[in-house]
């Protein structure tokens, strides 16, 4: 923990005219970015803004927002692995206090509880620390899906709760994954089982103060569309506050979570913003970077959304993305060490012209990921000029 004594400074600012509020001003500036948010209601636009400003010691944080509404579902799609992987280092740290030898590196066996007789799966090992490189690199949801059976849903909705953020839960696992309906027993390498039991689950559902929980006026289903919403009630939940502030969290543990609630060492801090802000040939990487499947900046919304390479690899977006049934959301501290830039970025994005859910029909590359783009990178320009 860094125990040099920072003034602070918190500013948190909403309904701020155009010329105050970054982000408003960003938009102005560039035709896309104008003419998407001229339909922000229609697109569920929201954005949430802090400011870095470091000088001589003193810290000042400026935060903005855009539209924000907790209180208004969006899809957090693999934005929820962040904090998968929190309360997994979270709960290594647990088991280390009871007596286990466990750690990220430590090998680890992988057996189904539930054999599918139509999946031809071995029993494997691996360990936590390639597990959680996967899902940073290519938001690998088998990898996910193991550490959702490591931590249990109860697990993960309860330490969520009691840390504060309320509105982050988990019901299920992601998709696609051709193990997806099967638990994962893990276990040390001396058959000690580390895992939760999935099986005890309870269900999360939305309060009825959450709004836009049906999407879609038709759904597609089994090869069927059936002429009604799609349901969210049930679905995995965040908000772009709680996304924020756990990013946050990360990046200024002695602002933003000094009780240490997580139980993350330092260590574990560095862990997580080394893998956070990887490009995807970096370091485990270089196994994708000749699949044709996976590009260098697969998963960077922010700043280098539009370019399949990074152009300027010194602005660093320590980030986790997130994309499905039309909703494209990114939150990060992105910095740039030359020109002493840094601000932490949230935003979320709904494109789906022909209202139909889980058809794969989605305005994806035309607008969503180009609006998260164009968005961060004329942030930044505004604080680099």
């Amino acid at each position: 923990m860094n125990k040099v004594i920072y003034f602070i400074t918190i500013l948190i600012i909403s309904g701020c005219s155009i010329d105050t509020n970054p982000i408003k001003s960003s938009i102005r500036k560039d035709k896309f970015l104008k003419a998407v948010s001229n339909n922000k209601k229609e697109y569920e636009i929201q954005v949430l803004l802090t400011k870095v400003d470091q000088n001589n010691g003193e810290l000042k944080f400026r935060t903005f927002e855009y539209q924000l509404d907790d209180d208004q579902y969006f899809y957090p799609a693999s934005t929820n692995k962040l904090p998968i992987v929190i309360l997994a280092l979270k709960k290594i740290n647990d088991l280390r206090s009871k007596g286990s030898d466990i750690t990220l590196k430590s090998k680890i066996n992988l057996n189904f509880e539930h054999k599918d007789p139509l999946l031809d799966v071995k029993d494997s090992i691996t360990s936590f620390q390639n597990l959680i490189a996967d899902v940073f690199l290519i938001s690998d949801n088998s990898a996910s899906n193991i550490l959702i059976d490591f931590i249990g849903y109860n697990y993960f909705n309860l330490e969520m709760k009691k840390a504060g953020f309320d509105k982050t839960y988990l019901n299920h696992k992601f998709n696609p994954d051709p193990y997806v309906n099967n638990n994962w027993q893990i276990s040390d390498l001396d058959n000690n089982v580390i895992s939760s039991d999935n099986d005890m689950q309870t269900i999360i559902r939305s309060n009825n103060k959450t709004k836009g929980l049906y999407k879609g006026e038709k759904r597609f289903n089994e090869g069927e569309v059936l002429s009604e919403p799609l349901n969210f009630s049930e679905k995995n939940r965040s908000s772009l506050t709680d996304m924020h502030n756990l990013i946050k969290s990360i990046f200024y543990p002695s602002i933003y979570d000094r009780d240490n609630y997580f139980n993350l060492t330092v260590e574990d801090y560095d862990f997580l913003r080394y893998w956070m802000s990887r490009f995807t040939y970096e370091d485990n990487g270089k196994k994708y970077e000749d699949d044709g499947i996976y590009y260098e900046t697969y998963n960077k919304f922010f700043i280098h959304g539009m370019d399949s390479i990074a152009i300027n690899k010194n602005i660093r977006v320590y980030n986790k993305l997130g994309e499905a049934y039309g909703t494209s959301t990114d939150t990060a501290y992105i910095k740039n060490y030359t020109e002493d830039i840094e601000f932490f970025l949230s935003a979320t994005i709904y494109v789906n012209d022909n209202n139909v859910i889980n058809d794969n029909i989605y305005e994806y590359d035309e607008i969503a990921i180009p609006f998260l783009a164009k968005l961060s990178q004329s942030i930044y320009n505004r604080f680099l000029d």
